[in-house]
């Protein structure tokens, strides 16, 4: 007696089977992409430009962010000015929401101050979202400490100057 092959007797069965595994594998393949963490931009060559609009915004940066690129940029001192120096990659959560929270706590800066210790030295923090839009803070570090997303300017601390510095240092 000859046992027909399982695709002969229930070929309907066999076809279901499929189309189910082709499905649960395109479902796997979306979840793992959608899951895995955002793109973040290169650091420029040299510092971006942003100008202030002075706008009041209650989040100066979004929540939620997967990653998140330092760059450091050193002023005009000895005719090289703004270029790149240092870059760094956290993808810690925790480090990126505390860091998050910090900018978020940050007041706006008193009207009418001049910084005269300014030597253009500055820092950019690339938040990177699941979304693939990436948000820019520039955080001045020389002078006045000012932080700018360019759409409003906040009062950063020196306890938030020496955490990114940290940051980007131990990278």
């Amino acid at each position: 007696m000859t046992i027909p092959a399982l695709g002969a007797v229930y070929p309907r069965m066999k076809r279901a089977l499929l189309i189910a595994a082709v499905v649960a594998a395109g479902v796997g393949y979306a979840t793992a992409s959608h899951a895995a963490s955002a793109t973040v931009p290169a650091c420029p060559s040299r510092a971006p430009k942003f100008a202030s609009q002075g706008a009041a915004a209650k989040r100066f940066v979004r929540s939620g962010a997967t990653a998140m690129r330092l760059c450091r940029y050193y002023g005009v001192n000895w005719g090289d000015s703004y270029g790149l120096r240092k870059q760094g990659l956290v993808r810690d959560r925790v480090t990126i929401g505390s860091v998050t929270r910090s900018f978020n706590r940050l007041q706006e800066p008193p009207r009418g101050i001049f910084c005269v210790k300014d030597d253009g030295s500055e820092l950019l923090v690339v938040f990177a979202h699941k979304t693939g839009r990436a948000e820019r803070v520039v955080v001045k570090l020389g002078g006045c400490l000012f932080a700018t997303n360019g759409h409003s300017t906040r009062w950063a601390t020196q306890r938030l100057k020496k955490r990114l510095l940290n940051l980007i240092n131990s990278r």
